[in-house]
């Protein structure tokens, strides 16, 4: 597993997630030297703090976790806390109740607005897509319009609902996304062989609830 941990961020955003669960996730990070972790927008300040401000590890935060219907001037609230509490990247949930809406139109209005704010303080920009969601062309037009207004990464779903690992799935995920944008796979109950494939594939970031060991 050793020559994977660099592209493996832990993600801690189960409802019961302990203060002692993340600092044991922290250890990991720290210790293997893994991309870095994911946590819930409460514990990006005292994770910060633990970690350090110089660390290389990523220190990423969700916005509009996990439905992301919040209004846009709520999301901008978390995002403005999140980075002045420390996190180096932001992952907001589209919003899959307007896009099947009338009001998609919406969508690439307010991702506009938060990319900006991210990247006016020069941190990552995340877009996560429920891809399980959408059909084929939704899925498409989404990445489109994450592309379009600048993500840095787009992720293939929340991880926030029990749904069996596709590699099928993954890997055409990450056709669908251009090659100038990174990609993101929610990858818990994948093999090492498949982990292997998806960073062989192009895949930048694995995001795992639970380690494999």
């Amino acid at each position: 597993m050793n020559h994977l941990f660099p592209y493996i961020e832990r993600t801690l955003l189960h409802p019961g997630v302990t203060i002692n669960e993340q600092y044991e996730v922290l250890d990991e990070v720290i210790q293997l030297g893994m991309a870095g972790m994911t946590v819930a927008p409460f514990w990006v300040k005292k994770i910060r703090r633990e970690l350090g401000d110089n660390h290389p590890a990523i220190l990423s935060t969700v916005i509009g976790y996990p439905f992301g219907y919040q209004r846009t001037e709520a999301k901008q609230t978390e995002i403005d806390w999140a980075l002045k509490d420390g996190a180096t990247e932001i992952e907001v949930v589209l919003n899959t109740s307007a896009l099947f809406s009338p009001t998609s139109v919406w969508l690439k209005i307010e991702l506009a607005k938060l990319v900006a704010m991210v990247h006016a303080q020069e941190k990552f920009f995340t877009v996560i897509l429920e891809s399980t969601l959408l059909d084929a062309e939704q899925c498409r037009k989404m990445v489109k319009l994450a592309a379009d207004v600048g993500a840095d990464f787009i992720k293939n779903a929340t991880g926030a609902f029990q749904t069996d690992f596709s590699m099928e799935s993954a890997l055409q995920f990450r056709r669908e996304v251009p090659q100038l944008v990174g990609v993101k796979v929610v990858a818990d109950g994948a093999s090492e062989g498949q982990l292997e494939a998806l960073v062989a594939a192009g895949v930048e970031r694995l995001s795992i609830g639970r380690m494999l060991m």
